[in-house]
């Protein structure tokens, strides 16, 4: 997918990483889906589609990576999942009430889960869902051991197909997530050649162009470095990590370059010299962009690259000179690592170290009581007004809720539009197909469904009902049109309880405003100005100011463009902040060049002082209570005098 359109997608707070596509994942499993369905076609045993959905969930709850931990997390989802199972059916065949209070105990247990870490998190989900399933499929206690023994069945089948068809890497979605963020960095850097010269722009034009891609990139390098590190957790010493690190390190290096190229870009047209340093970078990056995936791992292939910028950075001492060094010691650091001659990056660091549960705290208990309420009150809404399909409802719920408020929004909205646009789909195809070729639609819906799971949520959920709604049909008296809408229906019901929980259900504490965030972006960029101008930290030091104040800067726009979107564009606070943090991004530029120069002459700049001061008035200024709105405008103030 075109790098534009990703932009334009995330402008528009639509996440999609096309890059992540699962293909051998979908493809374990579709066989694993529609081959239970299969049996229970031939066999006229509408019950096992149980199976088929013990199955499906089981792919869900694959995290990926080392066997040991998939082996693990799909263990501990199939014996979950089977005692649930079990008992929540007996419960729900009992009475409404002893279903009631199974459900609701059972829900919460599971929202305390969330504390054990992202896997323990993924399976709990999905054992919720087991849960608000299996109340919908009343049994006596035998008939509830049968369904218990039917879910196991298809957890079984399923773990077969996925442990031992069709190996994967473990290191794959790291390896596609390396390759896609040097593309963006060869992208932005062959865009700067074509940047027109902006400096009479608008100031809306230039903080568009300016912010969008500093902040995907820089987004970009964090998720890669921290899926790298927990991928690495169990195994310190392994390929990946040794690999993909040093890669990801040198991405971060060369990303000074391009800020400091993007800044002069903005200030005038670019000389020969500069665009043909940024050239062979580009080039350089799309290499190995293009060797990450396969695990080529070529050493000598970035050769060429770095002796081209080797040659250029002994010209006289000018911008480009000093960064075509920098990029060459760059992926002089990268060619070694991927040597094996630097031993030092293959040692355990404290980042690579497995992280612990999260202590129960009250942010958990609140979500597993808020999660619990809401999952009984959708019951209640579906028993009350008698609609069916009422497992709809209650899953919409389940995967809505989110400890964030602003998290259970989007979800909110990614969830109805895939449902309703799924729901549609799977209202046409009941309606025209035949069961014979439904059965067979059974196969490409769950394999792309599995395959688009970190791609994009919304299009996850369109063939997800799809493939829901479809069995249902197979296996059920009601068909079509019907069926679709109330799958639609019922998705919409449950996320609008799960949105009203999360904000009515105690709520969480107000997050940072978007001026404590500006503020925040700015003493960061004004610390990392001052080490870059100085001299007085160290590399790393330098570095970590530098990541500061990207990621700092990075959730203030993105708070900033939310709080557009709000329609407050005419506050005079958010345009005061949508300044700041144009401004805060030059700032940024202005910074990485000073670091290029004193890489070369360790002469402090000028300007090391000024940052110094300011610093610390600031600093000073905003630990004390008193109008946020003045502060603001002193650092707008300070920002717009030239330094």
């Amino acid at each position: 997918m075109p790098s534009i359109v990703t932009h334009w997608l995330g402008a528009r707070a639509i996440a999609i990483a096309p890059e992540q596509i699962a293909i051998r994942e979908g493809l374990r499993a579709g066989v694993a889906v529609s081959t239970v369905m299969l049996v229970a076609w031939h066999l006229n045993m509408p019950l096992m589609a149980w199976s088929a959905f013990a199955a499906f969930w089981t792919c869900l709850a694959d995290p990926g990576g080392l066997l040991r931990r998939r082996i693990r997390a799909l263990t501990s989802f199939g014996l979950a999942g089977a005692f649930i199972t079990g008992t929540i059916s007996a419960l729900a065949g009992y009475s409404t009430a002893a279903a009631f209070v199974g459900l609701g105990l059972c829900v919460f247990l599971c929202g305390l889960a969330r504390a054990r870490g992202a896997a323990a998190t993924q399976v709990s989900v999905l054992a919720a869902i087991v849960a608000v399933v299996a109340i919908c499929y009343p049994q006596t206690p035998m008939g509830a051991i049968t369904l218990a023994a039917l879910f196991s069945l298809g957890v079984l089948w399923a773990m077969l197909i996925c442990l031992l068809a069709w190996p994967v890497d473990p290191s794959t979605p790291q390896k596609q997530a390396c390759a896609a963020l040097f593309r963006e960095q060869a992208s932005m850097a062959f865009r700067l050649l074509n940047l027109p010269h902006l400096q009479t722009a608008s100031l809306l034009t230039q903080q568009k162009e300016l912010s969008a891609w500093r902040r995907d990139i820089r987004r970009r390098i964090e998720q890669a470095r921290s899926s790298v590190e927990k991928l690495s957790s169990d195994a310190p010493l392994s390929p990946a990590r040794t690999t993909l690190l040093p890669a990801v390190e040198a991405a971060d290096r060369i990303f000074v370059t391009l800020i400091a190229f993007e800044h002069a870009a903005f200030s005038a047209p670019l000389p020969p010299q500069t665009t043909r340093v940024i050239r062979i970078t580009a080039a350089a990056l799309r290499r190995i962009a293009r060797d990450i995936p396969p695990g080529r791992h070529a050493p000598d292939s970035i050769g060429p690259y770095i002796r081209a910028l080797s040659r250029l950075g002994t010209h006289p001492q000018t911008l480009s000179t000093r960064a075509a060094a920098w990029n060459a010691a760059a992926l002089t650091d990268l060619q070694t690592a991927w040597q094996g001659k630097d031993q030092s990056r293959r040692g355990t660091t404290p980042s690579a170290l497995a992280t612990p549960s999260q202590p129960l705290s009250p942010i958990f208990i609140r979500h597993a009581a808020r999660l619990s309420v809401a999952v009984l009150a959708a019951f209640g809404m579906t028993l009350a007004f008698h609609l069916p399909y009422a497992y709809w409802a209650m899953m919409a719920v389940v995967v809505v809720t989110q400890p964030g408020r602003s998290t259970t929004l989007s979800r909110t909205i990614e969830r109805v539009a895939g449902s309703v646009a799924g729901g549609i789909l799977a209202a046409i195809a009941g309606t025209l197909c035949p069961k014979w070729l439904v059965l067979l639609l059974i196969f490409p819906l769950s394999a792309t469904t599995i395959a688009l799971r970190s791609v994009n949520y919304t299009l996850c959920v369109t063939f997800m009902t799809q493939l829901f709604v479809l069995v249902t049909d197979l296996v059920g008296s009601d068909t079509g049109w019907w069926l679709g809408f109330a799958r639609a229906e019922n998705n919409i019901i449950g996320s609008l309880v799960g949105m009203a929980a999360c904000l009515l259900l105690w709520p969480e504490k107000s997050t940072a405003s978007l001026p404590t965030l500006v503020s925040r972006a700015f003493l960061a960029n004004l610390r990392y100005a001052a080490l870059a101008t100085s001299g007085d930290g160290t590399r790393d030091e330098t570095e970590q100011a530098r990541r500061a104040a990207g990621t700092t800067s990075n959730k203030a726009e993105i708070l900033c463009q939310q709080t557009s979107l709000e329609g407050l564009r005419r506050s005079e606070n958010l345009k005061i902040c949508t300044e700041i943090l144009f401004h805060l991004r030059q700032q940024a530029g202005i910074a990485s060049t000073s670091w290029l120069e004193r890489t070369t002459d360790h002469t402090p700049a000028p300007t090391a002082q000024t940052y110094q001061t300011a610093l610390r008035h600031f600093s000073d200024l905003l630990s004390a209570p008193s109008s946020t709105g003045d502060h603001l405008r002193e650092m707008l103030l300070f920002l717009r005098r030239p330094h």
